[in-house]
């Protein structure tokens, strides 16, 4: 297998997008304009909307994360394929499919490989939609999103991890149906057993966006996350993301959106945790409905 690293996260961005290229062509194809009030679910950047859709809908949805840079050279892709339908009003179920890429060499901590794994594991996701913004002043949803998987998608070696995360999605119109802003807050207990041990890690993830309509189609935002992380006890220091992101409508069916986001200082001596993080994150999503 030939070895390469992305050095950069507009290189991670450049991969992303050509990869979904043949995809994004085809849904082109078809033309067509956004119709009726904005979904809002995807139209922020990591962070996402609480409309889930009408009952019924299905959606195949693709989604490609890129984690760039530690002490060292790293790069982890991972790509969820998932299957999400409407089953009743307020009420979505998903199942989907992991596959992994890593690059990793002289991380302290790490082992050097180069990999990719086909079937990483296996996702799957409950929503329920309490509140929507026609009937009360905000969307408000609860998502349930049980995770297995195979491969660490930090350090790609094999393992067993079960991730059990609980988000709660608000989002509001500020202009209707132009200028939106969302807040997510998500728990994401894990459970993983590695070198015979089973470890207990909860991560705890708060994202604030906001995006505004740039075209009919499309919507450009910029969001901000910061995470920290309780491991056997004990809470390591926290780290914040921002950056920008964009949404296209492709047609009445199909969307692609893009994000990157770098990690910035917490600290007043500009230091970053590379040790639980990376120096960049960036995520495409292509989703069509049918």
């Amino acid at each position: 297998m030939p070895r390469f690293l992305l050095h950069s996260p507009w290189q991670a961005v450049l991969v992303l997008v050509a990869l979904m290229l043949p995809s994004l062509a085809q849904a082109q194809e078809s033309g067509g304009t956004a119709q009726g009030p904005v979904d809002t679910e995807h139209i922020f950047g990591f962070a996402e909307g609480a409309d889930i859709g009408e009952n019924g809908e299905r959606e195949l949805e693709i989604t490609a994360t890129s984690l760039v840079g530690k002490l060292g050279q790293y790069v982890g892709v991972q790509n969820e394929t998932a299957f999400r339908y409407v089953v009743a009003d307020g009420f979505r179920a998903s199942i989907g499919d992991l596959t992994d890429y890593h690059a990793i060499s002289g991380v302290p901590g790490l082992t050097d490989l180069h990999s990719v794994s086909v079937f990483g594991g296996v996702s799957s996701e409950f929503r329920w939609q309490f509140l929507n913004r026609f009937s009360s002043p905000l969307d408000l949803t609860l998502s349930f999103e049980p995770l297995w998987e195979h491969i660490d998608d930090t350090s790609g070696r094999s393992v067993q991890s079960y991730v059990m995360p609980l988000r709660l999605l608000a989002d509001m119109a500020l202009i209707p149906e132009k200028t939106f802003v969302a807040l997510n807050l998500t728990y994401a207990p894990t459970f993983a057993r590695l070198g015979g041990l089973w470890q207990l890690q909860n991560e705890i993830e708060i994202a604030l966006a906001a995006c505004t309509a740039v075209t009919d189609n499309s919507f450009l935002g910029v969001e901000v996350r910061q995470f920290a992380l309780n491991q056997n006890g004990f809470f390591s220091g926290p780290a914040i993301f921002l950056g920008p992101s964009l949404f296209v409508r492709l047609s009445e069916a199909a969307i692609f959106k893009i994000v990157g986001e770098a990690q910035v200082p917490v600290e007043t001596g500009g230091r970053l945790d590379l040790v639980n993080y990376q120096r960049y994150q960036v995520r495409a999503v292509f989703a069509l409905n049918f």
